[in-house]
Parts: C-alpha cells; structure tokens; sequence
C-alpha cells in the first residue's frame, strides 16, 4: 500500500506518507522531494514541505540522502514489520521550544519530579476517561464508570479492539508532533531509570481511540481501512494530543518554580 493522506494538522499544510504493504520500493530524493519507486516502475515525488511524517514498513529501502533530508526537515520515520508491530523510529534533532524541553528533562531526573510525572500521567488517564464518558452520557452506567476508573486510571488496562497495525500509526503521529514541539522521545530518572515519553503519550492516544472508536474497527484486518480510520479519527480529534503535551508542559514549568 501507498498512501499519502489527509492532513491532521490543517494548519501545517503537510501530510502523512504511508509507505506500506509487501511490494518493494525505494525511496530517493531530490533536494525538495522525496522520490519513490516501486517494482512495476512507477514513481512518485513527495515534496517534503508537504509531508508530515512517514510510516515504513521493511520492505522500502531508503537511501541516506533520502533518511538524512527526512532528519533535516524535522520528518520523523516510524518503520513496522509485516504484522504492523512498530520496530523503531527515527527522530530528527530537536530544535525549537527549548525552555519546555530543559524543564521537561530537570523534573525528570529528580525524584520528587519523577513522581511529579507520575501523577500528570494518572490525571491525564483520567482526563481521557472524562472526555469518553462525556461523549456517551446516556449509555454509560455508574458500574461501567468505576469499573472502567479501576481498570484504566489505576491498572492502565482495558479491552483492545483496534488492529494492531493502527498502534504504529498512532506511535508515527507522536513522534511528529514531539519533533514538532522540541521534544526528546526518551526522558532519564534520578535513577538513570528509562522514561519513554512517546509510548505513554501513544498510550493516552491509544486509549482514547479504543473508547471511542475501537468499536467500529472490530471487523477491520487490512492496512488501508484501518489507515483511513486511524486518520479519520485524528482529523476530528487533532487538539487531542496538543492537550496532553501541554498539560505536560505546565506540570514541567510548574516544577521549575516549586
């Protein structure tokens, strides 16, 4: 499959670049493009002021011109295997943001800031968890809600109906919105303890997405569908994100003066 989608961020002018299924391509570039061929010779151009991110799967090869004006245009590339599973992505430099960036990484490696983090991550659970039942008020009942509270808020658990290719999407968009706002994908406690602020921020997303969508993609198994949903989705729910990370970023610049 390739597919070049819908924009979710209007604003931005670009799009995500899919760059799926078992036929192999290659990817080059110009100065301005990026240039893809697949194995029935055919081509097509992308300029690179017009694409968000990229989804990979294994099966493209990329020249280094190609990674390298991706990494210089701010264009994350998240890469999958042939089930979807995400095996990795490439962030470019951070750049921009700085102050939320530096106040991010000193909360962190502090304990009282780790715990700090914790609970911005809780009460965002939370925060996710209010926005499904506000959507749907007249058919969630009070036992599904604590039920639900226990099992997302506090466990971090729930019922998965979406298909797994869609959490590579999900993790891509993350990445380009970090890379976006100057953010390091990886954060380091006081413990020198990993903190992967990409999959917990793809966590919130994901989540919400399988309360308020994950019904409707019970029955979906191939990659386009599940592409056209997970795009649909994000266009009507774009602020989504940008809520969390700027939740995030008061808990950070809060820190710095407490």
């Amino acid at each position: 499959m390739l597919k070049h989608a819908t924009s979710t961020n209007p604003a931005a002018g670009a799009r995500a670049l899919y760059l799926g299924g078992s036929e192999k391509k290659r990817v080059a570039c110009t100065d301005e493009a990026l240039v893809v061929s697949n194995e029935r010779k055919q081509t097509y151009r992308y300029p690179v002021n017009r694409v968000a991110r990229v989804v990979s799967s294994t099966v493209v090869d990329w020249s280094g011109a190609a990674l390298a004006l991706c990494l210089r245009r701010g264009i994350g590339i998240a890469w999958v295997d042939g089930r979807g599973e995400p095996l990795g992505i490439s962030y470019p430099q951070t750049r921009g943001n700085t102050d939320f960036c530096t106040a991010l990484e000193i909360m962190a490696e502090d304990a009282q800031g780790l715990l700090r983090y914790q609970h911005w991550h809780r009460a965002r659970r939370m925060d996710v968890l209010i926005r499904w039942a506000n959507s749907q008020p007249q058919t969630i009942t009070p036992t599904q809600w604590e039920s639900s509270k226990r099992e997302w808020v506090y466990a971090r658990q729930y019922t998965v109906h979406l298909p797994t290719p869609m959490r590579s999407l999900c993790l891509a968009y993350v990445a380009a919105q970090l890379a976006r706002n100057g953010l390091a994908p990886v954060l380091w406690g006081p413990q020198a303890q990993r903190i992967d602020l990409d999959e917990d921020l793809c966590e919130l997303l994901w989540a919400e997405m399988n309360l308020c969508a994950g019904s409707l993609s019970d029955h979906v198994n191939e990659d386009q569908p599940a592409t056209a949903l997970f795009e649909r989705w994000c266009g009507h729910n774009a602020s989504t994100l940008m809520l969390h990370i700027h939740s995030l970023q008061r808990t950070a610049m809060k820190a710095m003066t407490t």
